[in-house]
């Protein structure tokens, strides 16, 4: 089908119409939508996460501007066998910390003159000595149960983990009095 010259014109001129039109649309710039900002109020608290020598250890919630001391009051205080001097307790908290008061070394509480008494030891207490984890410290508790108090520090070889070598570690750090 052949177009008459007129039906020619016409369709150039419909096209450099809809060219023009799209042109004209990509250019002109239209206002943006407006910005809202919303304001958020600050948090009033901060929650930290407090573990290692302290007697309840946990996730705690705190007031903003609270401290590494305050943590730790918040958990118990700390254990016995906790060694306060590594941590700065001045340090001010912030949301998502996590606080670890350690134990003190082993040569720390044998220098002291305490031992660890393995009647009466919790799980804490036993993890702090060197070659004692949880499952062994859970062990060494359960043998107490099941079998009575240790009469001497060789019954510990009865646990199952616990070999000579051991036991000589242990030996100038726990006591069964």
């Amino acid at each position: 089908m052949r177009w008459t010259r007129a039906e020619e014109v016409a369709a150039l001129l419909v096209s450099c119409a809809a060219i023009l039109g799209s042109v004209v649309l990509l250019t002109v710039r239209r206002p943006a939508p407006p910005v809202e900002v919303i304001a958020q109020a600050p948090a009033a608290t901060v929650v930290v996460q407090v573990d290692g020598e302290v007697l309840r250890p946990g996730i705690y919630q705190l007031p903003v501007g609270a401290r590494a001391r305050d943590a730790i009051r918040a958990a118990g205080g700390p254990s016995p066998l906790a060694d306060a001097t590594t941590v700065n307790q001045a340090r001010l908290l912030r949301d998502g910390d996590r606080l670890t008061l350690p134990a003190r070394s082993a040569s720390a509480v044998v220098a002291e003159g305490s031992r660890v008494l393995l009647n009466t030891a919790g799980e804490a207490e036993l993890i702090s000595l060197p070659g004692i984890g949880p499952v062994l410290a859970q062990r060494i508790i359960a043998h107490r149960q099941r079998e009575g108090p240790y009469q001497r520090l060789e019954d510990l070889l009865q646990v199952e983990g616990i070999g000579p070598k051991l036991l000589e570690r242990l030996r100038p750090l726990v006591t069964v009095e």
